[in-house]
């Protein structure tokens, strides 16, 4: 079962074979064959996903300039939009690839009206 993962190079895995027939007939081998037939059979019919580490942001605008900031970085190919928080300010909680590129864009965008604060990073899907 490893081995099938390994050849893959998947990581961040787990798979669990349940056997519920306790005989030998199979042998080891056919054991061997069977749970990596299983966990081959499992990747194909769930798929692989790559995940990468982005830097997570904080941008707060005006309500003024929010809704076009809001559709322009939902066109980004390089931003998930986690959430949208609606108080004083509107807040857009995301992820990017690049906070540098994306902070200096967001200026740009906002007549330097935003504010950018780092806010750690999160695994996103790619």
């Amino acid at each position: 079962m490893l081995e099938v993962l390994r050849g893959r190079e998947l990581t961040d895995v787990l798979a669990i074979v349940t056997r519920y027939f306790g005989g030998v007939k199979l042998g080891s081998g056919g054991l061997v064959r069977a749970y990596g037939g299983a966990v081959s059979a499992a990747v194909e019919a769930a798929g692989v996903v790559e995940l990468a580490v982005w830097p997570r942001l904080l941008v707060r605008v005006d309500y003024g300039v929010a809704g076009s900031l809001e559709g322009l970085l939902r066109l980004r190919e390089d931003v998930r939009l986690a959430e949208v928080g609606f108080g004083e300010v509107v807040t857009f909680d995301l992820a990017c690839a690049d906070a540098e590129l994306l902070a200096s864009w967001v200026a740009g965008q906002s007549a330097g009206a935003a504010e950018v604060e780092p806010a750690g990073s999160v695994r996103v899907e790619l």
